[in-house]
């Protein structure tokens, strides 16, 4: 049957349950502080996870040749560059990381955010 999905657990996982790992280096290069990310979903065709940054943390100036990424900020400020612009994201901001296309972050304040990569790769 077209459709159908073998396992409830492939549509469902509940945040309590999603593995956290925390993390030193971004594509290789270390952050400033550890972040905590966890894998809230992968698919074949994506990978979303829920990032934690405590304030101050910078990642390193990287890039992905090898996928896309579409950002929202739940809960803070970031300071963002992306390809030579600099925007604030606060909460409820939503942003896009091309392929090819160098960028880094900055914690101004504690933030949550969600990350949705295509193709679902691992990047740590």
């Amino acid at each position: 049957m077209p459709g159908k999905i073998a396992n409830f657990k492939d549509v469902f996982v509940a945040n309590a349950q999603a593995p956290a790992e925390r993390i030193e280096k971004v594509e290789g290069r270390p952050t400033n502080a550890p972040v905590t990310v966890k894998v809230l979903m992968k698919s074949d065709n994506i990978l979303m996870l829920e990032v934690h940054r405590p304030k101050g943390v910078r990642d390193p100036t990287h890039q992905h040749d090898d996928h896309e990424t579409s950002c929202h900020l739940i809960k803070g400020t970031l300071k963002l560059w992306i390809g030579g612009e600099e925007f604030l994201a606060h909460a409820g901001d939503t942003w896009f990381h091309p392929r090819g296309v160098p960028h880094w972050s900055e914690a101004i304040e504690d933030t949550v955010q969600v990350e949705v990569k295509s193709p679902p790769v691992k990047t740590w």
